[in-house]
């Protein structure tokens, strides 16, 4: 064997112990083009705001090429991004509002009702993906009492009512437990039928 294909044989060798290793992961450029839309609607999803969901897209896929020869594939390309676009949003968000100290509760507290608790279950919720995309009227009042939710209840509706995500992708997206989750949503979607409950008496 000669040097060049002893070299070949070794780099093939290294490829085949790394698993999801730089040499079974896509150009970044593709990860670009497949994603970008995708990234880009859950960033402006959460800030209402196109030219800031545009430099937050940017700056996710700024940040994820920078991480790129990182990503070992423990999670879907997507779920990375989406962790990252979050994260990114988030710390945004935080500099620019001031904290509510009226809130001062835990939001995965259990939830409290004179002296009984709550069973923190998931709400259900007759706001499903399909009905909101046949109705355009109805699409635009829900989007807009999304964006006037809390972030961290805004966060989790758009990742799941919106985005499709499962609980256990929203809890790796966001840092926290899948009960975490699940009652966060829960307050959510609770908040959003009482603003919501006579306008859908009203939409067909």
């Amino acid at each position: 064997m000669n040097g060049n294909q002893g070299a070949g044989a070794e780099e093939a060798a290294r490829c085949q112990e790394a698993r999801a290793g730089p040499c079974d992961r896509p150009p970044f450029e593709e990860v670009v083009s497949e994603n970008y839309e995708r990234i880009y609607s859950v960033i402006y999803r959460l800030v209402s705001d196109e030219e800031v969901a545009a430099d937050l897209t940017q700056d996710t896929f700024v940040a994820a090429h920078r991480a790129y020869d990182r990503f070992r594939h423990e999670a879907s390309v997507y779920t990375w991004l989406y962790r990252i676009a979050v994260n990114l949003t988030k710390n945004r968000f935080e500099k620019q509002q001031r904290i509510d100290s009226r809130e001062a509760y835990s939001l995965d507290a259990p939830l409290q009702l004179d002296t009984d608790e709550v069973t923190r279950q998931v709400a259900d919720w007759d706001l499903s993906p399909e009905r909101v995309a046949e109705n355009d009227q109805l699409r635009d009042i829900v989007l807009r009492e999304v964006s006037q939710l809390k972030y961290d209840y805004r966060e989790v509706v758009v990742l799941r009512d919106i985005e499709g995500l499962r609980y256990r992708e929203i809890a790796d997206v966001v840092g926290c437990s899948v009960e975490a989750v699940k009652s966060r949503l829960f307050r959510a979607r609770s908040v959003l039928r009482e603003r919501l409950e006579e306008l859908l008496e009203e939409i067909p």
